[in-house]
Formats: structure tokens, C-alpha cells, sequence
């Protein structure tokens, strides 16, 4: 799992929570330390953070993590 996301953001904090309550180890990539507006557009396709990508699979935002658990169960 690969996670970007920037410091201070509660969305962020939201999505870290929940991968680690369903067990999932991510990496984090913070934006502005290795990666940028730029990058997190061309990667994601969108401008906000967090980004969620599972087994190379775009998920997005907190919300849509969220859904991703909720279609598993």
C-alpha cells in the first residue's frame, strides 16, 4: 500500500487509521518531502491528498478507503 500525504491533514490521519485497523502496512509518501503538486497529479490524477493506492490499484481519498473496507466485508 502506498499512501501520500501531507503533514497536519486530518484526512490523511483518517486513512492511516483505518489501513491500520484492517491490518494493511502502507508506505507513506509525504508531500513536499519527495514528491510534489506535480507528481501527485500526474500519479493520482487529483490535487488533494491522502491518495491511496492498494496492489497498484488508484482507491483515492479517506472516503473512498473507507467504501474500499466497506465493499470487502
Amino acid at each position: 500500500v502506498s499512501l501520500l500525504t501531507k503533514p497536519g491533514c486530518p484526512y490523511c490521519a483518517k486513512a492511516k487509521a483505518l489501513l491500520q485497523h484492517h491490518g494493511y502496512r502502507y508506505e507513506e509518501i509525504v508531500m513536499g518531502q519527495g514528491a510534489s503538486l506535480t507528481s501527485l497529479k500526474a500519479i493520482s490524477g487529483r490535487t488533494t491528498v491522502p491518495q491511496v493506492f492498494i496492489g497498484g490499484k488508484h482507491i483515492g481519498g479517506s472516503d473512498d478507503l473507507e467504501a474500499y473496507f466497506a465493499e470487502q466485508a
